[in-house]
C-alpha cells in the first residue's frame, strides 16, 4: 500500500474497524448498535472514510462517508457527508499520552451545511474524538452534539472497535 508522507503517522487507522456502541441524548431513548468504520488511502494526502451502523435486529440506523485531509501545513481536517442532508467540516488536533500508548484526535466542527429538507431539530455543534490505543490495537469513538433544542454539547454516541484487517 502506498501511503503519502502527510498521513504516514496516521497509518494505524487504515483498515476496517468493527465494534459496538451506545447512543444517548436527552431527547431520545438510549439505544445500542453495531458499527463498522473503514479508512482507506490511494497514496494521496487524504484518507477516505465510510461508516455504517445497524441495530440488534440488523436494520440500518445511520451511515456517512467523507475524507480525513492532511494539508501540508500539518493540520487535520475531516469532511463528512450524511444522507440526512447534512455536511460537516471539522478541524482536528492530536494529543499523545505521556507513555505513547494512546493517540487522541479531537475534531471540532467549523462548518455545517444542510439541505432544505434536513430534519429538525438541527445540529448546531459537534465534537468528534477518535482514540487509538496502540497497546491493544483498539479504536474508540466519542461524539458530543448540540442542537436547537439541546444547546450545550452533550454526549450522543460512544463506540469501541477492534481492527478487522
Amino acid at each position: 500500500m502506498n501511503i503519502h508522507s502527510n498521513i504516514s503517522k496516521f497509518a494505524f487507522i487504515l483498515g476496517k474497524w468493527s465494534g459496538k456502541g451506545e447512543g444517548i441524548y436527552p431527547t431520545i431513548q438510549s439505544f445500542k448498535y453495531t458499527e463498522e468504520m473503514e479508512f482507506t488511502t490511494n497514496g494521496k494526502p487524504f484518507i477516505a472514510y465510510q461508516q455504517k451502523t445497524w441495530n440488534d435486529q440488523g436494520s440500518p440506523l445511520h451511515c456517512e462517508s467523507g475524507y480525513l485531509r492532511f494539508p501540508p501545513n500539518g493540520s487535520i481536517e475531516w469532511v463528512i457527508s450524511e444522507p440526512t442532508g447534512v455536511t460537516e467540516i471539522y478541524e482536528g488536533r492530536v494529543e499523545n499520552s505521556d507513555n505513547g500508548d494512546t493517540i487522541k484526535i479531537c475534531f471540532k466542527l467549523t462548518n455545517i451545511q444542510r439541505t432544505p429538507t434536513a430534519k429538525a431539530p438541527h445540529t448546531t455543534n459537534v465534537h468528534r474524538n477518535l482514540v487509538y490505543n496502540s497497546k491493544n490495537n483498539t479504536l474508540s469513538y466519542y461524539l458530543d452534539m448540540a442542537t436547537e433544542k439541546t444547546v450545550e454539547l452533550t454526549r450522543h454516541l460512544e463506540a469501541h472497535f477492534e481492527k478487522k484487517n
